[in-house]
């Protein structure tokens, strides 16, 4: 179907005006509340019955608010001010206590009170995504009180880096949340040049370099004890996925730094993927280990977005294939995730046969595939933006 990255950025584009972002704007925004639905069915219904999360509404305001910067969506700026004043006011300290809450419920009420990091970083995209798209730039007052609330009250005691939960739970702690708030500071930087957030930026590439990256098998892995210190055994878990994203996010902090270290990591993280982690249909695996060997086989619709936003910006490079890779992957996304679904949606996760696995359609899952279209839309020569 896609001969070269020309026609697989022209459909990818065409699918996310036509059909992806007028799907949930309807059917998946809440007009009366202003907010964005946790997902949607396989028939294009709300799933009504289940706490809707603050990490939806970051993730969606991200998503329209990029929307409204590429003309994708007309409306897009009304979704963007609503969602953004709903998302403060259901979410925000709505208990009184600082940080915002993990979940509610549809009539607004709290469900599940904890402060969740990995929510929080998307809070500060999603603030990032708000003043770049609308240029109002006192919005940067709620990513500088977030921020405060994380060094305030979710610093870890040990290892560096943050906690994942106040109150704590039982649990490794992860690189995942860590890598989106680095996601975070690079995009309150190029929102508003303000150096702070880049030095910040430096910080968690530094605990990047330190405690996730273990340079002797040249590898990310996933899961730490309450020190950063690696888990051992069947806990020494590597997610090919996660080395493409982090490979796109290094060498967008490497043209904003011009930190001298980036390229030998991209390199060895970039291999490693490229090796261990796609199978015989094409997809990315959900996990691998250290040595390469196979972990778990199921295989999930981000990481094929993740490869796809990697390989372009390793193409712009000069890297041979990494084009056609590109090419090849979104070819596969199309066919395994996007075209058994129904319109404007997506199939999210595939067990190793290629059998579907969930009976909904995440709303989260549009976060990736809307970083994937605005690549490829903007790779040289390409669909344009």
């Amino acid at each position: 179907m896609f001969q070269d990255v020309r026609s697989a950025a022209t459909f990818m584009v065409s699918w996310m005006r036509e059909q992806a972002l007028p799907l949930w704007a309807t059917s998946g925004f809440d007009a009366e509340a202003g907010r964005f639905e946790e997902g949607l069915t396989f028939g294009r219904e709300p799933r009504r019955q289940v706490p809707i999360r603050l990490l939806v509404q970051a993730r969606q305001i991200f998503v329209y608010a990029l929307a409204k910067r590429r003309l994708w969506h007309p409306g897009s700026d009304e979704l963007v001010e609503r969602a953004f004043a709903a998302m403060k006011r259901d979410y925000f300290r709505p208990d009184g206590r600082d940080g915002w809450a993990f979940s509610i419920a549809r009539d607004g009420s709290v469900v599940d009170a904890t402060r969740d990091f990995y929510a929080h970083a998307f809070v500060l995209l999603a603030v990032a995504s708000y003043v770049q798209a609308t240029g109002k730039q006192e919005g940067l007052a709620v990513a500088r009180d977030t921020i405060a609330f994380l060094d305030r009250e979710m610093t870890a005691p040990q290892g560096g880096g943050y906690l994942e939960t106040v109150p704590a739970r039982e649990g490794p702690r992860r690189q995942n949340p860590h890598m989106h708030l680095f996601e975070a500071m690079l995009a309150l930087w190029e929102c508003s040049g303000d150096r702070h957030f880049l030095e910040r930026s430096g910080k968690l590439f530094d605990l990047f370099l330190s405690r996730f990256f273990q340079d002797r098998p040249g590898v990310l892995l996933e899961y730490f004890d309450t020190a950063l210190r690696p888990l051992s055994g069947a806990g020494a878990i590597v997610e090919p996925g996660h080395h493409f994203e982090w490979c796109w996010l290094l060498r967008r902090y490497e043209r904003a730094s011009g930190d001298s270290r980036v390229g030998s990591i991209v390199e060895r993280l970039y291999e490693h993927a490229g090796r261990a982690g796609f199978d015989a249909d094409g997809l990315l695996v959900d996990e691998v280990h250290q040595d390469g060997g196979l972990a778990k086989a199921s295989r999930r619709l981000w990481p094929m977005t993740e490869a796809i936003k990697s390989d372009l910006a390793e193409a712009l490079r000069g890297r041979m294939g990494a084009m056609e890779r590109a090419a090849a992957s979104t070819q596969a996304l199309h066919r395994r995730f996007l075209e058994p679904a129904p319109k404007g949606g997506w199939v999210d996760r595939l067990d190793q046969d290629g059998t579907p696995l969930g009976e909904f359609m995440p709303a989260t899952s549009l976060y990736h595939l809307a970083g994937a279209v605005d690549e490829l839309s903007g790779f040289p020569g390409e669909a344009g933006r």
